[in-house]
Order: C-alpha cells, then structure tokens, then sequence
C-alpha cells in the first residue's frame, strides 16, 4: 500500500481513483477499455496507482488555489508528452520499416517488441492519468486549465509529427523546411508554457480541498469530465 505524503494526498489519489472507475462504465469505448484494463491488471493498477501519486505530489503541497492549478497544469503537460509517440503512431497508421525506424528513435535500448509493449503500457498508463487529472481540473473548476492544456496539446502534437516526419524522410530541403516549421512551434510551445505557468486561474474556480469537499456534500456538480 502506498504511504501518501499528507490527507491532501490521499484525497488527490481518492479523486484519481474514482474517475477511473467512473471511466471503466463510460460509454465512451477508448477511455471505458483503457480504465477497465487498468483497474482488472493489479500489476498495471499498482504501477498506475506509484506513477499518478508521483505526478499528484506537487499537487498535494499546495494548500492556495493558483499553485495547486499551476501544479495540476504542469502535470497534465507530463501527460501529454507521455501520450504523444502512441497518439502519433495511432493518428498516421505508421507501418513497416517507418515504425521500426521511430522505435529505435525513442527506444533505442530495448528490441522492437518489448519497445512496442513499453510504449503501450506507457500510453496505457498515462491515459488513466489524464481522465483522472482531468476530472480533478472539473473538480476545481478552473476553466482556463482546460484551454490553456487544449491549445498546448494541439500545438505539442504538431511538433512531434513534425519530428517524426524528420526522422523518416531523406529530402534534405523538406527537411529544412521542416526545421523552420518546428522552431516556430518550439517558440510558440514556450509562450504557452508561461502562460500556463503564470495565467490565473478562472475567477469561479477554487483549491481542491473546498470544491472536493462540496462535491461530495452534493453542493458542488462536478462537470463530466469524460465528455468535455
């Protein structure tokens, strides 16, 4: 059993833990099979359940509300990293010899089937993290998390196709056109980043012990975090 590092902690991980079971009956198929296989795996859940406590402790040190949200924010910035190589395999269907290469790019020390696992309960892993950050963003209700997040991961994704594609292609002018592309998002993923760091959080929102706490007095309508 895991030791947490205060009550905030657990309450963090009691949270993270009921979206996921939330998520396993979601009628939304990618999110219900991942949460489901997570939480049937004690292997998995245990590795889940160290990893989310981890990613939750900067979280759980806070007790005013703007640094809770910066915390929470530069957690889900982790989890979209930590989701970016399987969601780009997924979206353009790589295949073949193109897939091998991008493999030995990013896991260069393990054979090509054990990466592929890795990946995969890497991707697995995070997902469940990201219902459960997200549904602690809902909690919190703080709005421009949710933006601030979208517009980073819309402009991240961009980036690491762009990266992959370099890695793959042998036009040496595509490729350096490329490069321009990719540091003008470089420049544009770090004024995201402040913003993140620095942008308050929406007025209505609160810290999580107060918008946990009326939650679960039923005061609080919690969003459907699943849907958003």
């Amino acid at each position: 059993m895991l030791r947490y590092s205060s009550s905030r902690h657990r309450r963090l991980m009691n949270a993270s833990e009921f979206a996921l079971q939330d998520a396993a009956e979601s009628p939304l198929p990618r999110e219900s099979r991942i949460a489901t296989t997570v939480i049937q795996d004690s292997h998995k859940y245990r590795q889940w359940e160290s990893r989310h406590a981890d990613l939750l402790l900067p979280v759980a040190q806070h007790s005013y509300k703007k640094r809770q949200i910066v915390a929470l924010r530069n957690a889900k910035v982790q989890l979209v990293h930590r989701r970016a190589f399987f969601k780009y395999l997924q979206a353009h269907e790589i295949r073949g010899e193109q897939r091998r290469r991008l493999f030995r790019l990013f896991h260069s020390t393990l054979d090509f089937q054990d990466a592929v696992l890795a990946e995969h309960r890497h991707y697995m892993l995070a997902v469940s993290s990201r219902i459960s950050t997200d549904h602690i963003i809902d909690v919190m209700d703080d709005a421009n998390s949710t933006r601030l997040l979208k517009e980073y991961e819309s402009a991240f994704s961009r980036y690491f196709a762009m990266k992959c594609y370099v890695a793959c292609a042998s036009n040496s002018e595509c490729i350096q056109l490329v490069h321009q592309s990719m540091r003008e998002l470089q420049a544009r993923l770090l004024r995201i980043r402040r913003r993140i760091e620095t942008e308050a959080p929406a007025r209505n929102s609160g810290n999580f012990d107060r918008k946990e706490l009326l939650s679960r007095s039923g005061r609080y309508p919690v969003l459907n975090y699943l849907n958003a």
